[in-house]
């Protein structure tokens, strides 16, 4: 009888894994093309946020100009004060109440005793109520008033109060992003572009603040860093906004807006185009829009400040130091973009 012999048992294939020398090459390689692709990603991004915050200024300058169409050709502007200064934070008018429409709101900005009219009030006018005139006209939208690349506006401005049915009464000006919401902390947290400063020596709009203005005008741009000889609070970085670029070691943060980590600015001009510009001069005549001057008229060393130039930016500063004087017809050279803000270490930025 022949017998089955069964085959030899095989034994099963031993099952092979990672090795702890194949486990670190791989985290490794992952840990590297991570380090590769996020500055990548992060640079798409503020590209991205570049692009939109373009879109706003060019959408601010386009405004203007349709405003002023119906305005004998002024752009956007609330009587100014004629001892030359203004409020730099957001500031509201008196009599504001339920229901206000915007045609009431804007006539308040003229007639209040809270701005600096032409009646002769002694209170000054806010750069921000200029632009608020555009959102109670209609058109444009708080949204359009935020950069993407701000460290500091944290989300659009509401347009009413909205607290109940019956109490909506329009906001004044910028910075209330929850119904109610009156802490001066958060002042300036639902904007975050500047304009050139509108006002002349009398209070009034100045001819540059129109469609006169050329294509070399810069109207408005990412907000504009307050300078060195600020406010002096210890924990402040404050900008040397007026150092040249030839003579700059820092870095160009130094002396750009606070919006795309100091890198640059989107700049509108007069002709309606917006351009990225990697340093503040770029005014008529290379003029520095961020400061006191123009490039010609620095010194080696890049500074040209005055003590009495500067004074208490907390809470309001003097105006363009040439709009002073008896030629109100060209564009202002000084302090050129208003409002400014203050980019510190270790805390809130300050007006």
């Amino acid at each position: 009888m022949l017998s089955h012999k069964s085959p030899p048992s095989v034994p099963p294939q031993a099952r092979k894994g990672f090795t702890l020398i194949e486990l670190l090459v791989v985290i490794s390689i992952i840990a590297l093309l991570i380090a590769i692709l996020l500055p990548a990603l992060a640079r798409a991004k503020e590209l991205a946020n570049r692009a939109v915050c373009s879109a706003n200024v060019r959408s601010l300058v386009q405004s203007v100009v349709i405003y002023a169409q119906s305005n004998k050709g002024v752009f956007p502007t609330t009587p100014g004060n004629t001892s030359g200064t203004f409020y730099n934070a957001p500031t509201g008018v008196s009599g504001a109440s339920v229901n206000n429409s915007g045609p009431s709101m804007m006539q308040m900005y003229y007639t209040s005793s809270a701005v600096g009219n032409p009646a002769g009030s002694t209170a000054v006018a806010c750069p921000m109520q200029c632009m608020w005139l555009l959102v109670l006209n209609g058109q444009m939208t708080t949204k359009s008033f935020i950069c993407p690349s701000s460290p500091f506006s944290i989300g659009p401005s509401l347009e009413y109060t909205g607290s109940t049915a019956t109490d909506s009464a329009m906001y004044t000006c910028f910075s209330y992003m929850t119904p109610g919401q009156t802490n001066p902390d958060k002042n300036g947290q639902g904007e975050s572009y500047s304009i050139a400063y509108p006002w002349q020596a009398d209070g009034q709009p100045g001819a540059w603040w129109s469609t006169r203005a050329g294509s070399d005008v810069p109207l408005a741009c990412d907000i504009a860093p307050v300078p060195e000889g600020g406010n002096g609070a210890g924990t402040n970085i404050q900008r040397i906004t007026n150092i040249l670029p030839s003579a700059n070691t820092y870095g160009n943060y130094i002396y750009n807006s606070g919006n795309h980590n100091g890198d640059g600015q989107n700049v509108g001009f007069g002709d309606g185009h917006v351009s990225w510009e990697v340093n503040p001069y770029v005014g008529q005549n290379n003029d520095n829009i961020f400061c006191y001057d123009s490039a010609a008229n620095l010194g080696q060393n890049g500074l040209d400040f005055q003590a009495n130039e500067l004074t208490g930016y907390g809470g309001s500063h003097p105006g363009p130091y040439e709009l002073a004087g008896t030629d109100a017809n060209s564009p202002p050279y000084d302090i050129c973009m208003v409002p400014r803000l203050e980019f510190s270490k270790g805390g809130a930025p300050q007006w």
